[in-house]
C-alpha cells in the first residue's frame, strides 16, 4: 500500500488553531508476553508515504550507523530506512519485517524511512492535549519520548518521539555538519550591535537536542537567550514582564505542547503589549504553504531546522530592522 496524504491545507487550518492530526502506530506486534505494545504518534504534516515494508528490498550500506537498515528505492529517489525499534530498545524478527510498514518522512527536506510494526490511524488532537514527558510505568525509553497524549476516548498513552534526536543519533555525519556549522562560527558573524547584544532572546523548543543546537549558537554568537519548552512557558514569562525592553526577539519552534507556535504568534501580535517583538520561527515543517500560513500569522522571518548559517542571516536582518542605529 501507498499512501499519499494530500491535506496540507486541512493541517495548515489545524495549526492556525493549536491543532495537529497525529499520525499512531505501533513499534512492536503483539504477542503472548505483550498484548498490547506501546502507541507513538508523530504529526502528519510530516508524512509523506506509507508503504509495505516487503514491497521495498533494502539495500545495506557498508560502515553505516548501526540504526540505518540502508537504502530503498523510491521511484528513482534512494531514501535511508531508520530501524526505529531498535533505536527504541526493541527488535524485529525477519518475520515482522516482513509484516512491518516504512514512514516516510520529511524532516527539515531530509527525507527518510521509518520502520515501524503496525499504522493505528489518524486523530486530530489540540495541542492543549498534548504534554511535555514525565515519568513513565511502562516499559518505554524515556529518553527518546518529548511528549505524551492519549488515544482518542480512552486514557491509553500514545508517546510522541523526539524525531530531532532520533536523525542526530541515526545520521552522525548530519549531526557532525549541524555542530560543526555552530562551533566554526567567525568573528565576522558575531559582529553585534551592543543595542542586540544587551538583551535577550526568548526561544520555545521542545526538543531537548535543538536546544542543546540553539544554545550553542546564541552562545557561539555572544547573544542572551532564555529558552523555554513550549510556547505556554514562554508567553507566561513574556506577559509577566513589566518592561518588555530588556527583551529582543522571539524565535518559536511550531510543534510543541501546550501551545504551539501558531498560538505564540497569535497572542504576541493580538497584545498591544507584545505586538512590535520580532517573531522568528524555527520549524521543522518546511512547505511552502506553512510559510506563508505562518508569515500571514504575523511571524516575520521562517526558517527551517537546522541551518546555522541561516539563523545567523536572519539575526542580521532582524538587528537591520529593528535594532537600527
Amino acid at each position: 500500500m501507498s499512501l499519499y496524504l494530500d491535506q496540507v491545507e486541512k493541517t495548515a487550518q489545524l495549526s492556525k488553531n493549536n491543532q495537529l492530526s497525529l499520525m499512531i502506530f505501533q513499534m512492536q506486534f503483539a504477542s503472548e508476553l505483550q498484548q498490547i505494545p506501546p502507541y507513538y504518534g508523530m504529526n502528519v504534516f510530516k508524512v509523506r508515504e506509507v508503504l509495505e515494508g516487503r514491497v521495498y528490498p533494502v539495500a545495506p550500506i557498508p560502515d553505516s550507523n548501526r540504526l540505518i537498515e540502508g537504502m530503498i528505492e523510491l521511484r528513482g529517489q534512494y531514501l535511508p530506512v531508520i530501524d526505529l525499534p531498535l533505536w527504541m530498545g526493541f527488535s524485529m524478527t525477519a518475520q515482522e519485517r516482513e509484516k512491518s510498514i516504512i514512514i516516510v518522512a520529511d524532516f527539515s527536506h531530509n527525507f527518510v524511512g521509518l520502520r515501524v510494526a503496525h499504522i493505528h490511524g489518524v486523530e486530530e488532537k489540540d495541542w492543549s492535549q498534548i504534554h511535555p514527558a514525565g515519568n513513565y510505568t511502562l516499559n518505554v525509553n524515556q529518553n527518546q519520548i518529548v511528549n505524551h497524549t492519549y488515544l482518542e476516548n480512552s486514557q491509553t498513552l500514545c508517546f510522541i518521539l523526539d524525531i530531532e534526536k532520533l536523525l542526530i543519533e541515526a545520521m552522525p555525519s548530519v549531526a557532525q555538519k549541524i555542530f560543526a556549522a555552530a562551533e566554526q562560527i567567525t568573528p565576522e558573524q558575531q559582529n553585534f550591535s551592543p543595542q542586540l547584544r544587551s538583551k535577550t532572546i526568548l526561544f520555545a523548543e521542545d526538543s531537548r537536542a535543538i536546544q542543546n543546537y540553539m544554545s550553542m549558537v546564541f552562545d557561539k554568537l555572544g547573544l542572551s537567550y532564555k529558552s523555554f519548552d513550549n510556547g505556554r512557558l514562554l508567553l507566561d514569562y513574556l506577559f509577566a514582564q513589566e518592561d518588555l525592553a530588556p527583551i529582543s526577539i522571539i524565535f518559536t519552534d511550531l510543534e510543541m505542547p501546550v501551545a504551539s507556535g501558531h498560538t505564540v504568534i497569535r497572542e504576541v501580535r493580538a497584545n498591544p503589549k507584545t505586538r512590535a517583538l520580532p517573531i522568528v520561527v524555527h520549524t521543522s515543517m518546511t512547505s511552502e504553504n506553512n510559510t506563508r500560513e505562518v508569515l500571514a500569522m504575523g511571524a516575520n522571518y521562517f526558517i527551517g531546522k537546522v541551518d546555522t548559517d541561516l539563523i545567523v542571516a536572519t539575526l542580521k536582518q532582524v538587528e537591520q530592522t529593528f535594532f537600527h542605529a
